[in-house]
């Protein structure tokens, strides 16, 4: 049974809770149906502290209403619009740092200024102010080029001034990256890399798969002679069906797989050290930091060092289908085979295959001549 009791604080509401066998417990609320603030088992009742009147004015402060012609207002619809509860969980937690570096920065600013084109040179500042993580800086700007798109599209801004500004983080130039023998060498033999991170770098350099239909590939996807998944990722609103032929290399390295320790009832391929299966941002922590360690990374042509990542062994997958015997696909069976246009990888086969083949021709050419 529970008791109500007066606090002699305005607003502040207490309720005593006394069951039969355990110790009273006093839940203390910052108003009545507000948020609890603090719970207290045992004695008589709480007196409220300094603490708890410094929490009551936060929860007073976090309940305020949001006005609804300003960023924040804005964002808050976002949050609860179908076009954001239709997104991955993944991609809601990237997006959300981002929508919360914009609330933070300009959330009190009407909308109406928006309107205004020489809003842009402040949003330039904005990114320009992140320069030193560009990826997180293109982040937070393509993710207020969607805020105020769908801002636009309910009539509350006329303009969407933030499209158009150029990204920092030249990822275009990512697609001359790959993991070559060298690195995975490198990477296999490496204390500092565990099996469990060896078998997720083996598993997409023989499947090209994205981090996220890494993670998520079952057993029961895997056929006789090919992969079949949805994948994860939406491509123009939809999520693709994925086949990937199992070629005899990943048939040695599936079996070795079926090897790794499990938990019981764990029915993904890949597993954690501890037999569970990976999380999107526990992988990408454990990878980028063993990454680092193992210094894997590609120096461009201005001499710019970067750092390899996990997603850049896609290309190195590409290799494999443009180089395996009897297979002669072409640059669209490839890209629509990984999602991508023919175009990119007819980048990577011009860098990697080609160049390649041009190298040894010549060689073989000057020990024949």
């Amino acid at each position: 049974m529970a008791n109500e009791r007066k606090t002699g604080v305005e607003g502040v509401h207490i309720v005593t809770s006394r069951k039969a066998g355990k110790p009273v417990r006093h839940y203390i609320y910052a108003w009545r149906g507000g948020p609890r603030i603090r719970t207290v088992e045992g004695g008589p009742k709480p007196t409220i502290t300094k603490a708890d009147i410094i929490a009551i004015g936060a929860a007073l402060e976090a309940a305020k209403p949001v006005p609804k012609d300003t960023v924040a207002g804005l964002a808050t619809s976002y949050r609860a619009s179908p076009e954001w509860k239709a997104l991955e969980a993944s991609t809601r937690d990237t997006w959300g740092r981002a929508l919360d570096k914009i609330e933070a920065k300009w959330g009190e600013v009407p909308l109406r200024l928006w309107c205004n084109p020489r809003m842009v040179t402040q949003i330039v500042k904005w990114r320009d102010s992140m320069a030193e993580t560009p990826r997180a800086a293109d982040i937070a700007i393509a993710q207020l080029t969607r805020l105020l798109e769908f801002a636009r599209l309910r009539g509350q801004v006329t303009v969407n001034i933030a499209s158009g500004i150029p990204t920092l983080y030249r990822n275009a130039q990512r697609a001359e990256i790959i993991w070559t023998d060298e690195d995975f060498a490198t990477w296999n033999s490496h204390d500092k890399v565990v099996q469990s991170l060896r078998d997720v770098a083996a598993l997409a350099a023989q499947t090209g798969l994205r981090r996220a239909d890494l993670i998520g590939l079952t057993w029961s996807e895997i056929g006789d002679v090919a992969i079949t998944r949805i994948a994860r990722k939406k491509s123009r609103g939809k999520r693709r069906r994925v086949v990937m032929p199992i070629l005899p290399t990943l048939q040695l390295l599936l079996d070795d797989l079926k090897t790794r320790p499990r938990k019981s009832g764990v029915e993904t391929v890949l597993v954690t050290s501890h037999g569970t299966p990976w999380s999107g941002n526990g992988l990408s922590g454990s990878f980028g930091k063993a990454v680092r360690e193992t210094d894997l990374h590609h120096v461009d042509s201005d001499g710019e060092k970067r750092w390899k990542h996990l997603h850049d062994i896609r290309g190195t997958y590409a290799t494999k289908l443009m180089t395996a015997p009897g297979l002669n696909l072409t640059d669209k069976e490839i890209g629509n085979l990984m999602g991508w246009s023919p175009e990119q990888v007819a980048e990577i086969r011009a860098h990697y295959v080609d160049d390649a083949a041009i190298v040894v021709a010549l060689g073989r050419r000057l020990l024949g001549a």
